[in-house]
């Protein structure tokens, strides 16, 4: 059976992974054991043959058949052999000159080896006669891309090296393809082998010029020149401003976040409009971020806004994702000043008595939602018209097993009113208690 094109390029491969390997070990008093024999990868036409034995090889025999016609065109024995590695045991023996046959293509081997023992032994192989595909001089007019640059020139020289010569020449009128992520453009040599073509990436990337199997040039393998990585250049992005509707909100109350995208142009800075986003509400206390469901589309101006309603005190936070959409754009993050969410204080009960000695007694509790302050003072007011008051006491407030209770006794001989304040400190609202009236 022929072997196909692409089966001789896999045995050109192989011959990649045998250099320089030795066979395995023959066992003592057995014949040589032959491994199989095969091209050189980057010197076709020089055959390679690892054997070992149990003594020394004496002789090894070559018998070469095209595989079109089935034809014997060579034998190969005596000298024409070298150890190239290892040893006369166990070692890997080369021709010494490349073959000279009359056609390119696939041939057969058939091998036999003898070793200082007398004893023989048979192999297999085959050599890959073809030209191998060299890309040389490969170069690129640029190695970044940009917004408005994103064309890459590529360029290099397609030769052959000649299994019988060893001989590298041009090769003309042969199709190479320029791979971006596989093939985008596929120029044709010209009489000295150069191509030239002019591909376009849309992100970073590898750009690489291949010879790949032509079956109107069969004698030739494949090949690759050299790669060469392109990166994105992006273009700068900022945050002119991102300003909050209040600095200090009651928990559940709305803040609208509004702020401006720019990107630099040729021109200069300019609106940054359809760019999406995310907005997100950092806590102050670290605790997990709030996220605005959907994100963001800048508008025609290039502006944001959003709304949300935080649980915690902290500060908005913007970022367009810019390399989800254009990789050509930076993405830029964008923070607004603290917010102060206050959580509600309560009283929950409020009472003022009149007791023994002209002295009053007060007393009563405060209720909190969510979090609760490390202390909690209270003060006392009196005042006589229920319209003017003034501080009288301060009474601290620890949890009594139904909210934080307080109480204190203030001396006022007059008749008047009391009342509870709370005055809350960051991140927590005021509150003051029903009013109670005392007689004298």
């Amino acid at each position: 059976m022929k072997k196909t094109h692409a089966a001789w390029a896999l045995a050109g491969a192989a011959a990649l992974l045998l250099a320089g390997t030795p066979a395995a070990h023959a066992e003592p008093g057995q014949a040589p054991y032959i491994g199989w024999a095969s091209s050189i990868a980057g010197d076709l036409g020089t055959l390679q043959i690892p054997i070992s034995s149990d003594s020394d090889i004496t002789g090894i025999t070559a018998r070469v058949i095209q595989d079109s016609t089935q034809a014997e065109v060579a034998v190969l024995e005596g000298d024409a052999f070298a150890l190239s590695s290892g040893t006369a045991r166990d070692g890997v023996w080369r021709t010494k000159e490349p073959l000279k046959l009359a056609a390119l293509g696939g041939y057969s081997v058939q091998v036999g080896a003898t070793d200082a023992d007398g004893d023989y032994a048979d192999g297999s192989g085959s050599l890959a006669y073809f030209v191998e595909a060299l890309i040389e001089g490969v170069r690129t007019d640029r190695t970044t891309i940009d917004v408005d640059h994103r064309d890459i020139k590529v360029q290099g020289v397609l030769k052959g090296r000649w299994p019988g010569t060893r001989e590298v020449k041009p090769l003309a009128g042969y199709p190479v393809d320029i791979d971006v992520r596989g093939a985008q453009a596929t120029p044709v040599t010209d009489p000295r082998g150069r191509f030239s073509a002019t591909v376009t990436l849309e992100q970073a990337g590898q750009v690489q010029p291949v010879f790949r199997y032509d079956p109107a040039h069969p004698e030739v393998l494949s090949g690759e020149g050299a790669a060469t990585r392109i990166e994105v250049k992006q273009t700068p992005t900022r945050w002119t401003y991102v300003r909050s509707s209040a600095t200090a909100v009651d928990l559940g109350q709305p803040v609208t976040v509004t702020a401006k995208l720019e990107r630099r142009t040729s021109t200069g800075w300019e609106p940054f409009a359809g760019q999406r986003g995310g907005v997100v509400f950092r806590h102050t206390s670290g605790g997990q971020d709030e996220y605005l469901p959907g994100g963001f589309t800048t508008g025609a101006d290039g502006t944001v806004t959003a709304t949300l309603s935080p649980y915690e005190s902290g500060h908005f936070l913007l970022t367009n994702r810019a390399e989800d959409d254009d990789p050509f754009t930076a993405s830029v993050g964008g923070a607004g000043k603290e917010i102060e969410v206050r959580h509600p204080a309560t009283f929950t009960r409020f009472a003022a008595t009149r007791t023994e000695g002209g002295r009053v007694h007060v007393e009563g509790a405060m209720e909190f939602t969510g979090d609760t302050p490390g202390t909690i003072d209270v003060t006392v007011q009196f005042s006589r018209d229920g319209r003017h008051w003034a501080d009288v006491a301060t009474a601290r407030a620890d949890w009594g097993g139904e909210g934080y209770a307080f109480s204190a006794d203030v001396v006022k001989n007059g008749a008047g009113w009391f009342r509870a304040k709370f005055t809350g400190p960051a991140g927590f609202q005021s509150a003051t208690a029903a009013a109670v009236q005392v007689a004298g």
